[in-house]
């Protein structure tokens, strides 16, 4: 089951982001896609994620996202994890794919961030790895 849905900035603005959501057993798997590295579209696409993810009853989430110029300060992942702290009582386990190599370190400051908050969140650089901690966990969750 896969949907698309996107949402714009300014009315003169491209879309800003596509999310391609797919439900398999009890895992969210959303693909996200756009050129936009703006906090405000941070924040909107994982607010659908979210969304998404209670109205489908689906307790592990796996993002694949996309390909970014900058990654997001530390400041800017801090807001999105005080954000979305409440997501530990959503989802059992987030596992997200980072595919820019360069920008782990900065992404991983945010998994450390949001681990803090009581999210069960874990960056990887790959998805064989993701899907796998998000299905069956590890020994340190």
């Amino acid at each position: 089951m896969n949907d698309e849905r996107s949402t714009d900035l300014p009315p003169t603005a491209e879309p800003a982001y596509r999310l391609a959501c797919a439900v398999e057993d009890d895992i969210l798997k959303v693909q996200v896609d756009g050129d936009v590295d703006a906090q405000p579209v941070r924040l909107a696409y994982w607010r659908e994620i979210v969304r998404t993810g209670r109205e489908r009853h689906c307790r592990k989430l796996l993002v694949i996202d996309r390909k970014k110029g900058r990654p997001a300060t530390p400041e800017e992942l801090a807001a999105l994890a005080h954000a979305f702290r409440d997501l530990h009582g959503v989802f059992e386990r987030i596992a997200v794919v980072e595919p820019t190599a360069a920008f782990m370190p900065a992404v991983e400051h945010g998994e450390i961030f949001a681990r803090s908050l009581g999210i069960n969140v874990r960056i990887f650089a790959d998805a064989v790895s993701a899907e796998r901690w998000v299905r069956f966990g590890s020994a340190d969750d």
